[in-house]
């Protein structure tokens, strides 16, 4: 009888940790959007968070999600976010996806949840969210005509791997 080889588990797989902070690449990713195409949110504080397991909603695989904080999540931010309100948006992204993108697919990713952010200065708290103005966002329909289905054509990769995954561990 043939013997099992022990597999080396990470932290993450262990102890089911969902979230890990997310690296510089995407902050700088970030800092580039907001300075190129939403200076509305020069002064929003976001965090950035890859998630490590597969999400989906309405069928769709989750590739990234961008939520505006509540008090909680404020409250819990203040001292690493060095304000006295904490984070205005967490930014969630799919960690397979990050590490199997190109480099022109996560700076779709990015712009596309950004788009997200509404903000009015008028409101003592000016940052909210919105929703898509069509099935995506006007803007970003143009802005990507070179491969308007980037985000399936993403998450069909995605999707495949994760699938392939599950099927490895079946066979363990």
């Amino acid at each position: 009888m043939a013997r099992r080889r022990a597999v080396r588990r990470t932290a993450t797989e262990i102890i089911g940790l969902r979230f890990e902070n997310a690296s510089d690449s995407v902050y700088n990713m970030i800092d580039s959007m907001v300075t190129t195409y939403f200076t509305d949110l020069t002064n929003a504080k976001i965090k950035a968070l890859f998630d490590m397991k597969k999400r989906k909603a309405g069928g769709q695989l989750v590739l990234g999600r961008l939520q505006k904080s509540n008090d909680l999540i404020r409250r819990l931010t203040v001292e690493e976010a060095r304000g006295e309100e904490g984070y205005d948006y967490v930014m969630y992204i799919d960690k397979k996806a990050w590490d199997l993108m190109a480099e022109i697919d996560r700076q779709r990713l990015i712009r596309h949840e950004l788009n997200h952010a509404d903000v009015d200065p008028e409101k003592k708290n000016p940052y909210g969210m919105k929703d898509h103005d069509v099935k995506d966002f006007a803007e970003e329909i143009r802005r990507n005509q070179d491969d308007i289905n980037w985000a399936s054509r993403v998450a069909t990769l995605v999707e495949n791997v994760y699938d392939q995954e599950r099927e490895n561990r079946s066979e363990e």
